[in-house]
């Protein structure tokens, strides 16, 4: 019986070739069949010319357990090209030995097609035509959005559980940031660029301010990833003397260290995002001193420090007769709220350590971007409250930070410091 390009084909007429089709496993029959029994099947199946299924396996399978010795069939040969292009792209999603970012694209098609075709479909309604959970066509078609925008990191990650964690990290990142921008104070206008500094723009993204000060009065948007260097407290102007003479030498006594740290405390409310991370170095001189003050403040501090290996064997050594020289230095990777980071790096880098030109106590670039690569992207807004050579404001612009902001107080090293920031490419 036939009607309109509709015929009612017996079903053990229908040939289902499993090796071509290398179907996945039939999901929600039950639930199909009993729609099928309350509303009547809405949609035929495709056959071609020959008997076999092209398309509807999940619905064949649904009236046979209805006990149907019929079942309405669409010829492949007589569908529109839309039609027929939506029923190729449900089969890809369904084929085992497709990639997985050819299987998200394949169903972020078939979305746009199905919504031209009926003038709007949800994701759920595309999870029950394709037989798939909600949470797994919600899933691909975030990736299938973020490998449509050019997202390199999502587009190199090795299998799809990585991609869909990029991606819900990203998402959690940005809604992060949308909370932060709306809750922001606004009554004072502070001294940022307008736009994030890039290498080509030519804004040092550096004040001559002092912290203590500054963050008193500020009452902009909070930034949501702080690199803190402050002093460590241990005396490294009399320990390194060459090197003081050569780059200028700063306080580095212990109440330096510790008030900056009270600093920091007393302005995590207006300075510190809700939802940040933190990288602290310090000396091991006083981890557990410094990792208690710091989680009193509201952050959750790995115990695992990240850890600088100087790989040029430089260091001091504060006593020759009795002990080793050290050449690593340790910074905190603490969290507040529960923000994602953009990728996972090693606790631990090894590169030189003699790299000096601004600062006596230089961080090189690239050790600053292997860690700080854990923290930055677009939806970075970074400070470094004791900026010194600038470094790790050079490595946040590199890896493309939303915002970027460093405090310098000493005239001349924010002079240096300036003056050398577009020296080298960015």
């Amino acid at each position: 019986m036939t009607s309109g390009l509709f015929t009612s084909t017996p079903i053990e007429t229908i040939t289902i070739n499993r090796a071509d089709r290398q179907r996945r496993e039939l999901r929600g029959i039950d639930e199909l069949a009993e729609s099928i029994h309350r509303l009547g099947l809405i949609h035929p199946i495709v056959i071609d010319t020959d008997g076999v299924l092209v398309a509807g396996e999940r619905r064949l399978t649904a009236v046979k357990s209805l006990g149907w010795t019929h079942i309405p069939t669409q010829l492949s040969t007589d569908l529109d090209p839309r039609t027929h292009h939506a029923i190729e792209l449900e089969e890809n999603v369904k084929r085992q030995d497709i990639t997985w970012q050819e299987r998200a694209l394949a169903m972020d098609k078939y979305l746009e097609i199905r919504r031209e075709q009926e003038g709007s479909m949800s994701q759920a309604a595309v999870a029950t035509e394709l037989g798939l959970s909600k949470m797994d066509v919600g899933r691909n078609l975030a990736v299938a959005e973020a490998l449509k925008s050019g997202d390199e990191r999502v587009a190199k990650a090795d299998k799809f559980s990585t991609a869909v964690n990029i991606v819900e990290r990203t998402n959690s990142r940005k809604a992060a940031n949308a909370i932060d921008a709306v809750e922001a104070r606004v009554a004072q206008v502070i001294a940022l660029p307008d736009e994030a500094p890039t290498s080509t723009s030519k804004v040092v993204p550096l004040l001559n301010e002092d912290f203590h000060e500054w963050a008193a009065a500020y009452t902009g948007q909070p930034f949501n990833f702080l690199h803190c260097d402050f002093p460590y407290g241990v005396g490294m102007h009399k320990s390194d003397q060459g090197a003081g003479q050569e780059f200028g030498e700063y306080a580095d006594d212990p109440d330096v260290f510790w008030k900056l740290l009270n600093t920091l405390d007393m302005s995590m409310s207006n300075v510190v995002a809700e939802s940040a991370h933190l990288m602290f170095w310090f000396s091991m001189d006083y981890y557990s001193e410094t990792k208690k003050i710091l989680e009193k403040m509201g952050w959750k501090i790995n115990p695992f420090p990240l850890i600088w290996l100087k790989s040029d064997n430089t260091g001091i050594i504060p006593d020759a007769n009795r002990g080793p020289r050290r050449i690593y230095e340790t910074a905190f990777f603490g969290s507040r709220g529960d923000r994602k980071i953009v990728q996972a790096k090693s606790n631990a880098f090894a590169y030189p350590g003699r790299e000096k030109s601004i600062h006596m106590n230089e961080k090189p670039v690239a050790m600053l971007k292997h860690f700080m690569e854990m923290f930055t992207d677009e939806y970075s807004f970074v400070l470094d409250p004791t900026a010194g050579s600038a470094n790790a404001l050079k490595a946040a612009t590199v890896l493309g930070a939303g915002r970027v902001l460093g405090l310098e107080r000493d005239p001349e090293f924010f002079q240096r410091s300036s003056e050398a920031y577009f020296a080298d490419e960015l």
